[in-house]
């Protein structure tokens, strides 16, 4: 139970969570600015022994919103990025075995369906099988948590991180705006490179993510495929 609990899945939500903890403080600070103009800043005012408990108290709210991110990102990107991903593997060898081990899927489904006298059972296998626990009983579990928590949770990892940038920024440039309003030129002047180092941090965290997916998907065909001739092997051994 305890081993879904690990360093790769923690640090996939907590660190980006931070990130969007820093974004939600900058615009807490803007919000501040507007309403108390000269006022200065709003966490300058946090009492000295209070410091402590309010440092504290950011961990759990960025894995509180790191949680909500990496559920945003499921739903709103994650399609998007297995497209990109499959658009990568669609010219390798890596494509035709992933349909052969999710025909293989499907062939054995829809036999236990035929014997259990199912009507209507669909006739078609669905896009994207769960190869890993369909071959769990041939491979082996640590080998697959390695290509897991190598990849996977790196995919996560840098798809949040780039979400909670594309936020961050914008609110550090909120924030600027608001402390410094007379001064056009300066702010024009730092805004501009926060944006654009926004968007190609963006860009190469995304890209990063498409390239750990596509690493995860090819070494877990490789692994179900060295599972599967291993236990061949071994059967073939053992028999008499």
């Amino acid at each position: 139970m305890f081993s879904a609990f690990s360093f790769g899945k923690i640090i996939k939500v907590i660190l980006p969570g931070a990130i969007l903890t820093t974004a939600f403080l900058l615009i807490l600070e803007a919000i501040w600015g507007l309403l108390f103009p000269g006022d200065g800043f709003l966490l300058a005012k946090v009492p000295a022994d209070w410091v402590t408990a309010v440092s504290a108290g950011l961990i759990p709210l960025s894995l509180i919103l790191g949680f909500f991110l990496n559920t945003f990102t499921w739903m709103a990107l994650n399609q998007r990025m297995r497209s990109r991903c499959d658009a990568e593997l669609n010219t390798t060898i890596y494509r035709s075995m992933r349909e052969q081990f999710s025909q293989a899927i499907w062939t054995d489904y829809s036999s236990y369906l035929t014997q259990k006298g199912l009507a209507h059972a669909p006739t078609a296998p669905p896009p994207r099988a769960s190869l890993e626990y369909y071959y769990l009983p041939w491979m082996d579990l640590t080998n697959l948590n390695y290509v897991w928590e190598s990849y996977f949770c790196w995919y996560e990892f840098d798809i949040n991180s780039a979400c909670a940038l594309v936020l961050c920024f914008p609110s550090a440039v909120l924030l600027l705006w608001v402390k410094m309003p007379q001064c056009h030129i300066l702010l024009l002047v730092l805004t501009a490179p926060l944006l654009v180092l926004a968007f190609g941090i963006y860009k190469i965290l995304s890209r990063a993510a498409v390239k750990n997916l596509a690493s995860y998907e090819k070494n877990l065909m490789l692994l179900i495929s060295g599972s599967l001739v291993k236990s061949t092997n071994d059967s073939k051994t053992k028999t008499p």
